[in-house]
């Protein structure tokens, strides 16, 4: 899974990310659930990156690693972002806050170690199937 396929909402092991077209009807967004857990909840990119029993272990040091350079860059707190910020910033883009003439910046500090999480977590989920 490249980081592309995960931005672009095209990967397979994402549920959400899946074209289903049953009787001429795509389905419904809500009726797409996790692959990976029990819980039988939506399994959006937000849910498989941060929430999802089965994979958020997987995210752990990015999100330390982040969490630090948020620190470092006088940016909101990881805690205070939404799932939304949270899971935008592992999917490679700057914070909002952060000036435009730092954005490359920061993207030369996270984008290996967002390249390394994106890598690690095709392992795992190829790993469960």
């Amino acid at each position: 899974m490249s980081l592309l396929r995960l931005r672009s909402q095209s990967h397979p092991s994402i549920p959400t990310h899946m074209l289903t077209i049953a009787d001429n009807q795509r389905d419904a967004y809500d009726s797409l659930v996790c692959l990976y857990c029990p819980s039988g909840v939506t399994g959006s990119e937000i849910h498989l990156i941060l929430e999802c029993p089965a994979t958020s272990d997987v995210a752990l040091d990015l999100i330390q690693f982040l969490t630090t350079l948020l620190y470092d860059t006088c940016q909101p707190d990881w805690s205070t972002l939404t799932t939304h910020q949270q899971t935008s910033l592992i999917l490679g883009d700057p914070p909002s806050a952060l000036p435009k003439k730092f954005h490359h910046v920061w993207l030369q500090s996270t984008l290996p170690a967002i390249l390394d999480y994106v890598s690690h977590l095709e392992t795992f989920l190829y790993d469960m199937t």
